[in-house]
C-alpha cells in the first residue's frame, strides 16, 4: 500500500467507513468520477484498497453537455476506457454513465434563477441520489480535496458567507463522503504520475471570469508567497465554525414544515434571529440566497417592541416575513415586489452591500464610480469595441427577468459619456463583464 492509499484509507475511516466491516456485511460503495485528476486518483486508490476486501466498486460519471461535445464526451470515453482497463486487471468495478439532455442545465438555470454551474450541480446530485438508491450503496465517494476546501472557504469568506457556509465542505453528508478532503492536489498528481495514469483537464478551469478560478490562480499563490501558514489557520477557523454551527442547530430545532416561531424570537441575539429566519425561509420553499442586508433589516425591526406589536411585513421576492406580537412567520406571498432601484457613489475598490447581496468592485478604474441597478437601454462595451445591451447580456447568461434588477452595473463618472464599465454577476452565480479587461 502506497503512502497516498494509506491517506485515503485514513480518510475512509474518518468518514466512518471500516473496510473489514463493509466486506463482512456485503456492502457496496460507489464513487463519482469525472476524469479529472482528483476523481481518477480516487478511483484508482479505491480499487487497490477494495480488492483486498472483495468489495465491489460502483462508478458513476455524468455528462452535463455544458461544454463542447468533443470535450464532455471525451471525458466520458476516458472514464469508460479507464474502468474497462481496471476491470481487465481483475478489479471489481462497474461503470454507469448518466447522460443529461442537451440544454437541460441551461433550462434549469433559467427556471430556478441560478447560474449554469449551480444548475449542473443540482442535476448531478439528482443523478447521484438515484444511483445510490438503485445500487443500494452504503455511501458514494466524492473527490473533493484539501485545495478544494481552501478555495471554497476563501470564496465563501469573500462572498460574506454565514457560519454554516464558513464551515466549508463537510467530510460526511448523509450518504456522501469525501475521503480525499485532507489530501493536497500535489499529492494526488504525484500518485497518478507514479502509477503512469493520465487524467483529463476541464478547459473552464483556466477561465478567470469564475470567482473560484481567480482565487486558485491569483489569490492562493499570493497567500502562499506572503502569508506562511495561512492554510492551516483557515482550516482551523472552518472547524471552529462547524462546531459553532452544530451547537446553534441544536438550539433551533424546527420541524420541516414549520413556518413560524413564537415571541421568544425577540429575545434572541441577532445571530440566532438571522439563523432562524433562514431556516423558516427554507421551510417556506426559498431556494435562492437571501441578502444579508435584508435579514439585518428584519432584525432591526425586531429590536423595537412598538414595531412588532403593530405588525410589520418585509418582503423578499415571493417571501413575506411577518413580525407581530405572536412572533415571526415566513410564507410565500402572491404579490412579488416588481422593481428594485438602487444607486450609490463609491470611492474605491472593495465589497459593497446591494439589495441583491454583497458584490466586489475590482481595481483598475478611475474612481469615483456609481454602482446602481440596471436601467432600460443600458449598454456596455464589447471586446471588439462594439456595444451590447445589458439586457442582451442577461439573456445570454439566462438571467430571469425578476432577477435582473438585483445585478448591479458600475458606471464611470469622470468622463462625459459615463459608460458602464462593469456588470457584477459573479456574486449571483453568473460571470462578471469587465470592460477594462475586454472579457466576460
Amino acid at each position: 500500500m502506497s503512502d497516498f492509499e494509506e491517506q485515503v484509507l485514513e480518510g475512509l475511516f474518518k468518514c466512518r467507513i471500516h473496510l473489514p466491516n463493509v466486506s463482512h456485511d456485503g456492502g457496496i460503495i460507489g464513487a463519482a468520477v469525472s476524469g479529472g485528476a482528483d476523481s481518477v486518483s480516487l478511483l484508482l486508490s479505491l480499487c487497490h484498497l477494495f480488492k483486498a476486501h472483495s468489495i465491489p466498486l460502483k462508478v458513476i460519471t455524468v455528462n452535463h453537455y455544458i461544454r463542447q461535445d468533443s470535450e464532455s464526451c471525451g471525458d466520458v470515453d476516458f472514464v469508460k476506457n479507464l474502468c474497462q482497463s481496471l476491470k481487465n486487471q481483475g478489479y471489481d468495478v462497474e461503470l454507469t454513465v448518466c447522460e443529461l439532455e442537451k440544454g437541460q442545465v441551461a433550462s434549469l438555470a433559467q427556471k430556478k434563477s441560478i447560474g449554469i454551474e449551480a444548475a449542473a450541480r443540482e442535476l448531478r446530485y439528482d443523478a447521484f441520489d438515484k444511483f445510490i438508491e438503485e445500487n443500494r450503496l452504503k455511501c458514494l465517494c466524492l473527490a473533493h480535496n484539501k485545495n478544494d476546501q481552501l478555495e471554497t472557504l476563501l470564496m465563501r469568506f469573500l462572498q460574506g458567507a454565514g457560519i454554516d457556509s464558513a464551515a466549508g465542505i463537510p467530510q460526511v453528508r448523509e450518504k456522501y463522503i469525501r475521503p480525499l478532503l485532507n489530501i493536497k492536489r500535489a499529492e494526488i498528481e504525484r500518485y497518478l504520475k507514479q502509477n503512469n495514469i493520465t487524467w483529463r483537464t476541464d478547459s473552464t478551469n483556466s477561465d478567470t471570469s469564475y470567482l473560484r478560478n481567480r482565487i486558485r490562480s491569483e489569490l492562493v499563490p499570493l497567500l502562499n508567497k506572503s502569508f506562511s501558514g495561512w492554510d492551516k489557520a483557515v482550516l482551523t477557523g472552518a472547524q471552529k465554525a462547524a462546531d459553532d454551527s452544530e451547537v446553534l442547530s441544536q438550539i433551533l430545532m424546527l420541524e420541516e414544515d414549520q413556518l413560524s416561531w413564537d415571541d421568544t424570537f425577540y429575545e434572541f441575539p441577532r445571530g440566532l434571529q438571522i439563523r432562524l429566519l433562514l431556516k423558516l425561509a427554507n421551510n417556506a420553499g426559498c431556494s435562492t440566497r437571501i441578502p444579508y442586508a435584508f435579514l439585518l433589516d428584519v432584525c432591526d425591526c425586531a429590536k423595537h417592541a412598538d414595531n412588532y406589536r403593530r405588525k410589520v411585513e418585509k418582503r423578499f421576492e415571493d417571501l413575506c416575513f411577518t413580525l407581530s406580537e405572536r412572533g415571526v412567520s415566513v410564507k410565500k406571498c402572491p404579490e412579488v415586489q416588481k422593481e428594485i432601484v438602487f444607486s450609490a457613489i463609491i470611492e474605491k475598490s472593495g465589497f459593497y452591500e446591494t439589495p441583491g447581496g454583497r458584490v466586489f468592485v475590482p481595481e483598475g478604474f478611475s474612481f469615483p464610480l456609481r454602482i446602481r441597478s440596471c436601467c432600460p437601454g443600458d449598454e456596455v462595451e464589447t471586446a471588439d469595441c462594439g456595444r451590447k445591451k445589458v439586457a442582451d447580456v442577461f439573456s445570454d447568461w439566462h438571467v430571469p427577468e425578476e432577477k435582473r434588477q438585483y445585478i448591479p452595473v458600475v458606471q464611470e463618472l469622470k468622463l462625459p459619456e459615463q459608460k458602464i464599465v462593469c456588470i457584477l454577476g459573479s456574486s449571483f452565480g453568473y460571470k462578471d463583464w469587465i470592460v477594462k479587461n475586454e472579457k466576460m
